[in-house]
């Protein structure tokens, strides 16, 4: 099975990307934020405790979302393989994917995509879907930049580590949807 994260800023076409991949690979697109959000509106237990944190810009404990998505890897077993998408966001969630990969048998990380952007694109991007989205996160420009800075300095360095020096390819964000896709489809057929 093959297993790409999507890694960036919030607003960098994460989602976007992986919602192309997912179609054009038979891939299964596991998106932390779209599994909050289901909770949510679900108004499950879950679904209460990630709103709290969401609502403030504030990442969702690690604990909470690693149950969540060993919940969702395990429907999934059989895949070709998985896009996580706003997963992992700490070096401890890392951890914890690597090990649920191996509990179940799974493989490994195979590939790490890294979408850096300006921040004031970002900044954009966020305000123009809050318009659209309904999501409260993405409406406040002080909860967006809360975001940023979160991200920032909580996750930007998570994949510094040597040993994911083979794994990481930077893209530019800034590039058309098409020319990002093309590039991430080209990078995925030298493992698939």
């Amino acid at each position: 099975m093959i297993h790409i994260v999507l890694f960036g800023p919030p607003g960098c076409g994460k989602g976007t990307q992986a919602k192309i991949l997912e179609k054009k690979f038979e891939f299964v697109h596991l998106s932390t934020g779209i599994i909050f959000r289901n909770h949510i509106k679900n108004k499950t237990n879950l679904g209460e405790l990630s709103s709290y944190y969401l609502s403030k810009g504030i990442l969702v404990p690690d604990e909470i979302t690693t149950n969540m998505l060993e919940i969702e890897v395990k429907k999934y077993v059989n895949a070709k393989g998985i896009i996580y998408d706003g997963y992992p966001r700490t070096r401890k969630q890392i951890n914890f994917l690597e090990k649920l990969l191996e509990k179940y048998h799974l493989g490994v990380i195979n590939k790490i995509f890294y979408f850096y952007i300006k921040k004031e694109l970002i900044i954009n991007r966020l305000l123009k879907r809050g318009k659209t989205s309904n999501r409260n996160d993405d409406i406040d420009i002080f909860t967006i930049q809360r975001r940023i800075k979160e991200y920032e300095e909580e996750t930007l360095l998570i994949w510094n580590e040597t040993k994911w020096k083979n794994n990481i390819v930077k893209l530019d964000a800034s590039l058309s949807r098409d020319k990002i896709f093309f590039f991430i489809k080209e990078k995925i057929k030298e493992i698939y």
